[in-house]
């Protein structure tokens, strides 16, 4: 059996230097980069802090309780 997924995950540019994107745990996009790393929820709060972009589609934003 699979383990579920996790609830936040965050997407790292090419060189896994910088942060590309905050994704939700079942967004289809992150599990198709290859560059997503699961996430705690205070990661992942802690990154869109430091404006990292939450990704459109999903919009884990609002999910986290942080709205534009």
């Amino acid at each position: 059996m699979r383990p579920p997924p996790p609830d936040w995950v965050i997407q790292y540019g090419l060189n896994r230097g910088n942060v590309d994107a905050v994704h939700a745990g079942d967004c289809w996009a992150a599990t198709k980069s290859g560059r997503c790393r699961p996430a705690t929820r205070e990661q992942a709060l802690d990154a869109l802090r430091r404006q990292v972009p939450p990704y459109i589609h999903y919009r884990p934003n609002s999910g986290l309780g942080v709205l534009d």
